[in-house]
């Protein structure tokens, strides 16, 4: 069988042109251990919304081989919507969209449990919630009041991807973020359009000591530092596949990203490194949330989606496909060290949670957004 790169596989694997046991094969030579498909997988099917639950998440986490389980119960996969950054889903729900489940990321939680937008879960329903990252349950803001709002399904890092061919190779001796203010590389750097992984990023830069809860100084600190570096921006990503089409083609030589975007390039065979900059990359955990507007007569099924994605096997597709880590500890004993080390992760997640600036809730979000806007229109 000829190798695929990571489009092939995705395409072959999604539509049923990839059999069963090729697909086993794959994974073999990829380095995994075991993984069960249900028999009746066959490909993109999609629900008729009337019967099952809408999910609202990230692009990439609608893809059938998280939601196996669901489809091996139900003979369908659940109906997806999909969102760019959890401002936009947050105004989207707010001005009346509904759904049955979320995925936000954790620092957002209290925010939307505040907002009455999300209840609480009864994780007696969850398959696999004895199976979590211990770590993982005890998150800032997932519980409240004794019950828990959230369940921590995927996470990651955000950092520094950059081309070690196109910059100094002092960089590879000292990775730091400082690399995203090299005038050297002035329309060839890129920065992500967020609060918490672009402005977040110039407060850690600038040295302030809890970026999620800045003084007024340290705040004017980190608006200076996306002011010197607004000039040598080519743009502002939100789009992680034009982010990779620009590392890709050399446009760009380092920008902030998250680690799907390394794993999605080192697969294409392109040079890039990722950083583990001295001052510290920032760890993130995102997971689901059972919404206010859920139908109940729909509640079952979306207990169902959300035990999918936190089944072991769909975290061995997390691994392949992004590199994204997985809150589910047993999908670790289904790869081994190497395929896992190949994406920067580790069967310590453990480790590599408590390694990084866990992202936390923004305290002076309202300013610190202002702010931004200002800093992007010049000002």
């Amino acid at each position: 069988m000829k190798k695929l790169n990571r489009d092939d596989y995705i395409e072959q694997l999604a539509t049923g042109k990839m059999s069963r046991r090729q697909f086993s094969k794959v994974l073999a030579s990829a380095g995994i251990a075991t993984v069960m498909l249900p028999m009746g997988f066959s490909g993109p099917a999609r629900a008729d919304a009337s019967d099952h639950p809408n999910v609202f998440t990230w692009e990439g986490w609608d893809a059938n081989q998280h939601h196996l389980e669901y489809f091996e119960k139900h003979g369908e996969y659940p109906n997806f919507s999909i969102f760019g950054d959890e401002e936009e889903a947050f105004a989207k729900i707010m001005a009346g969209a509904q759904f049955d489940v979320s995925h936000p990321c954790s620092y957002k939680v209290e925010i939307w449990r505040d907002a009455g937008i999300i209840q609480a879960i009864d994780t007696g329903r969850l398959s696999y919630w004895d199976n979590i990252i211990p770590s993982l349950k005890n998150i800032p803001g997932m519980t409240h009041e004794g019950e828990t709002y959230f369940i921590p399904a995927d996470w990651g890092l955000t950092s520094v991807m950059y081309r070690p061919d196109l910059v100094d190779e002092k960089y590879q001796e000292e990775e730091t973020w400082g690399i995203l203010w090299d005038e050297r590389y002035a329309g060839r750097l890129s920065m992500s359009d967020s609060l918490i992984d672009g402005v977040m990023v110039a407060a850690i830069y600038g040295g302030a000591e809890n970026p999620f809860d800045m003084t007024d100084s340290e705040v004017e600190m980190t608006r200076e530092l996306l002011r010197k570096q607004l000039p040598l921006l080519r743009y502002y990503w939100t789009s992680p596949t034009d982010l990779e089409n620009s590392i890709a083609a050399g446009e760009l030589v380092a920008t902030s990203s998250w680690n799907d975007a390394y794993t999605s390039l080192k697969n294409q065979g392109v040079n890039v490194k990722y950083m583990n900059p001295k001052e510290g990359a920032m760890t993130w955990v995102c997971g689901f949330c059972l919404m206010t507007a859920a139908d109940p007569e729909k509640l079952e099924k979306s207990y169902d989606a959300i035990n999918a994605f936190l089944s072991p096997d769909s975290g061995v597709f997390s691994f392949f496909d992004s590199g994204y880590g997985h809150s589910n500890i047993d999908a670790y004993s289904l790869v081994t060290e190497g395929f896992l080390a190949e994406r920067g992760l580790s069967s310590d997640p453990e480790a590599m949670l408590s390694s990084g600036i866990f992202q936390i809730p923004i305290a002076n979000e309202a300013v610190l957004q202002a702010m931004f806007e200002e800093v992007k229109a010049g000002l």
